[in-house]
């Protein structure tokens, strides 16, 4: 942030003028609506090469095609075309400049050529299940400008001339903004088609007839004829700026139009953010109505907008682009990819939409942040996840991916109940939170005034929002929060969801971890809701609550795809729980060859089993496998190498779940059932184990447990499946209260951990 400015300003030249100027001849100024109107306006066919007229007339037949619906015909057309003169060949340098003034592009068409094939793509395979968001994108007409026009080239240079006062253009408004309409056309279908079309963008217009805006020219090349866009903005009531996604800024032209300046270029417009991070498109009113003296002369036909206009938006528009994907460093410095060497080394073609079409199909739609996501903008309607925050949650320190200044880096503090910003320049601000609007409000006291701090939400590559702050969108950037994130990059927000145990015999088996005022919680199909504390380092949720299992671990199975991580599932009290599957169409792994059961006799030690041919997955998927058991007495289960491997723990029967996960939550489950057989040994070991007694039966609720060694695990258990530990107070016996149960037959287990042997004892419990 520059504290000089309200918004952030990003003029950029209008595309490459600057580096290949020519001189021309007008012919004089025509309405030429068809190409061969057109041709004859500008010296006829003869006029242009033969590449050229067959680019122009490819381009115009092509657009008209697409606009009729016939795809295939587009595509002939240019297929034919290309085949001619292929894509980033040096032939196109020879249809750079063209004659008598006309400006349709350099080289010729090609930048529309190239926007179409995107559009003809999508347009014969449109995508059947795209979800379609509206795109905002709000034409400002300014009605007046006013500023020091200089006359001569000495005023120019000297910041000197006479002050006058501009009007709008009539000709922009005439026919319902036919002119602008027009230029935008192929435009808004190119956006469409790259974002496999999940955007529509529509096109509106709001008119600041009364708005003078105070415009300059500047001293020095290269020269810029312009005013502070941000003013614009402000003048804008909140509910416009709120609910636009993209803008696009036009004035009345401040441009010298002296024959002295005809050999000179003015820079009017470019490419600036709102903030809210949106794309703001800026051009003077003359850039749709005459040609700049560095591009052609006199006015623009219908032909010319249509096939210069797109090169100028696509432009733009990957300015914007490049700015909100800086991890893919596209554009470091600026117009970077004029200089071929600055191209990775996979790029194909040389000119500047050359590189367009290549960050697009090999950087861009290939990120893990879909191109839709990042540009809807608008903040009219709040995500429901903003309420779950706490403020709490949001103290801590903040910068830039690409710090360049103290400005760059700050800490939100608090003060007194009173929240602040504070940056490493020593300058604070205060905010206040402000969740049902996703933001956090600022006050008199900001120096840029009038902006606010976006709370920016973690979002999946499935595009599910998370109640977790990730950073601050202010001035179009992103301020990350630097704090402990799983990972160093992911909440432990991402384990929120529903979850079902495997076995799930009760509705205690069935939870969903959620988050309220900035604290996470268990709430089990019981209605039993526990407060659970994060672990983001060890990955886990800690049951804060006293009862009913104090301090114990919900141990997150977390994966990393190629796009993040995943929470599947979680381990509790030695059984997993998991989520349903991300994506319903993408089918689970499956059992082919069930585990046979297994009998094994005490003293066995360790049994594997083969885990290789159990499971399959039909994508080919890489699997992830688990194991939990019914009865942890009996035989300890874990699986390594694809290998179960039993342990002996004790004499008895016991349930093993073994399970298999691909990395979309995809589960499959086999039941295998272990018994473990007394040998003759411990026959006459128990012969002479004390006998374990429980008294008094039937009871009443409080009973006394006797009888057991100091290395016995003792437990409760029902023929409906409750389970319980009983914590031992003493050596020689324990005081079991069961008034929290309700009436039933239950069993106490005690289980020598040394000898292995199992006794039980039955309770009549009759409250």
């Amino acid at each position: 942030m520059n504290p000089k400015y309200v918004y952030q300003v990003l003029i950029v030249s209008v595309l490459s003028s600057l580096l290949f100027p020519f001189s021309a001849l007008a012919q004089g100024n025509c309405e030429a609506v068809t190409l061969e109107q057109f041709f004859e306006c500008y010296g006829g066919r003869s006029a242009f090469s033969t590449h050229s007229v067959n680019a122009l007339t490819t381009y115009i037949q092509a657009e008209d095609a697409i606009s009729a619906g016939q795809y295939g015909q587009a595509k002939s057309l240019l297929d034919s075309l290309f085949k001619k003169y292929p894509v980033g060949d040096n032939i196109w340098w020879q249809v750079w400049n063209a004659p008598n003034g006309a400006n349709v592009g350099s080289p010729h068409g090609y930048y529309g050529l190239r926007m179409m094939q995107d559009i003809i793509a999508y347009g014969l395979n449109p995508n059947p299940n795209v979800v379609v968001k509206k795109v905002n994108m709000n034409v400002v007409v300014v009605g007046c400008s006013k500023g020091i026009q200089p006359t001569t080239k000495a005023e120019l240079q000297n910041g000197t001339g006479t002050l006058v006062t501009h009007a709008l253009n009539p000709k922009v408004k005439e026919n319902d903004y036919r002119i602008v309409k027009q230029s935008m056309q192929l435009f808004t279908r190119y956006v469409k088609a790259i974002t496999n079309g999940a955007l529509d963008l529509h096109i509106g217009f709001i008119e600041l007839d009364t708005f003078c805006l105070p415009v300059n020219v500047s001293t020095t090349k290269p020269y810029v004829a312009s005013g502070d866009y941000g003013l614009v903005l402000n003048t804008l009531t909140k509910a416009a700026r709120d609910t636009t996604d993209w803008f696009l800024i036009t004035y009345p032209s401040h441009v010298p139009e002296q024959p002295v300046f005809d050999d000179e270029s003015f820079i009017t417009g470019g490419m600036g953010a709102d903030g809210k991070g949106g794309p703001v498109f800026i051009a003077d009113d003359k850039w749709v109505v005459r040609k700049p003296a560095h591009l052609g002369k006199g006015n623009y036909t219908d032909i010319e907008r249509r096939l210069y206009l797109p090169q100028w938006l696509q432009h733009e528009f990957f300015h914007h682009l490049y700015r909100i994907y800086p991890e893919l460093k596209l554009e470091v410095n600026g117009h970077d990819w004029f200089d071929r060497k600055f191209w990775a080394s996979d790029f194909i073609g040389q000119f500047e939409t050359d590189y367009y079409s290549e960050t697009l199909h090999k950087r861009l739609q290939r990120d893990c942040v879909p191109l839709a996501r990042k540009l809807i903008t608008r903040v009219g309607d709040a995500k429901p996840e903003y309420k779950a925050l706490d403020m709490s949650e949001l103290l801590g320190a903040y910068s830039l991916d690409n710090v360049q200044n103290t400005w760059h880096e700050a800490t939100i503090i608090e003060e007194n109940g009173k929240y602040y910003w504070k940056n490493k320049a020593n300058v604070r601000w205060q905010v206040t939170p402000n969740f049902a609007e996703g933001k956090l409000a600022t006050g008199a006291d900001c120096p840029y005034k009038g902006q606010d701090f976006f709370i920016e939400l973690y979002q999946s590559t499935e595009g599910d929002n998370y109640p977790a702050a990730v950073s601050l969108k202010f001035g179009g950037e992103s301020y990350k929060k630097r704090f402990g994130l799983m990972r160093g990059t992911i909440p432990i927000e991402i384990s929120m969801g529903t979850y079902k145990r495997v076995p799930n015999t009760k509705p205690e088996h069935e939870g969903t971890i959620g988050k309220s005022g900035g604290k996470m919680f268990w709430n089990n199909g019981g209605t039993t809701s526990w407060m659970l504390l994060p672990n983001s380092t060890e990955e886990y949720l800690l049951n804060t609550n006293p009862v009913p299992t104090p301090n114990e671990r919900f141990q997150l199975v977390n994966v990393a795809s190629l796009c993040g991580v995943y929470t599947l599932g979680f381990k509790y009290l030695d059984y997993y729980y998991w989520k349903p599957k991300r994506l319903s169409g993408d089918e689970s792994p499956r059992v082919v060859k069930n585990i046979s059961d297994v009998e094994l006799q005490q003293g066995f030690g360790t049994h594997s089993i083969s885990l290789r041919e159990v499971f399959e997955d039909i994508n080919g998927d890489s699997l992830l496998l688990f194991v939990t058991s019914s009865d942890t007495i009996v035989a300890k289960a874990r699986i390594e190498n694809q290998t179960l491997q039993l342990t002996e723990r004790g004499e008895g029967t016991t349930t093993l779940y073994v399970m298999s996960l691909d990395k979309n939550g995809g589960l499959a489950v086999d039941e295998v059932d272990i018994r473990v057989k007394k040998s003759t040994s411990s026959i006459n070991e128990q012969s002479s184990t004390p006998s374990l007694t429980v008294s008094p039966t039937p009871t009443n609720g409080i009973v006394t447990v006797s009888g057991y060694s100091q290395s016995s695990r003792l437990k409760i258990t029902s023929v409906a499946g409750y389970e319980e530990a009983i914590p031992r107070t003493g050596d020689e016996s324990v005081t079991v209260n069961l008034r929290h149960l309700p009436a039933g037959v239950y069993f106490v287990i005690c289980t020598d951990m040394l000898t292995g042997i199992v006794r039980s004892e039955k309770i009549l419990y009759m409250p």
